[in-house]
């Protein structure tokens, strides 16, 4: 079942990213599920099976458009349609906020996922670039 997701979820999430290989990244803040909840402002939801939490998606309305930053279902989950339901309830919260164009950060391993839902690559190019914590 899909709810939102709660500050209290965290811990159960952070656990969930972590059982996915070079998902989470220890270079990521203490604090960073929590920013991420809060910076979500209702746009992130668990998919929580018999109070074990399933799936996870954080997404941010950046007004331009929005924007899915993490999506993780547990490999045990996977191909029960847990992650469609939830990209699917993200682009319903999308669509009632009046948001257009919805961009995911997307694994190689996730681009057929999207695909399979009707998902192309956009007309952007994507860079990034590490910030370094500053030295005292």
């Amino acid at each position: 079942m899909i709810r939102p997701a709660h500050t209290n979820d965290a811990s159960s999430i952070r656990l969930l990213l972590q059982s996915v290989p070079n998902l989470w990244h220890e270079s990521w803040r203490n604090d960073v599920l929590e920013r991420a909840l809060a910076a979500a402002e209702g746009l992130a939801f668990v998919w929580e099976d018999e109070d074990l939490i399933q799936g996870f998606i954080c997404a941010h309305d950046l007004g331009f458009h929005g924007y899915v930053s993490q999506l993780v279902v547990a490999d045990d989950a996977r191909h029960k349609g847990i992650g469609k339901e939830l990209v699917l309830r993200v682009q319903n919260e999308m669509v009632e906020r009046g948001c257009a164009l919805l961009i995911a950060d997307a694994t190689p391993e996730s681009e057929n996922f999207y695909r399979g839902l009707g998902w192309q690559p956009p007309q952007s190019i994507f860079l990034k670039r590490r910030l370094m914590q500053p030295t005292i």
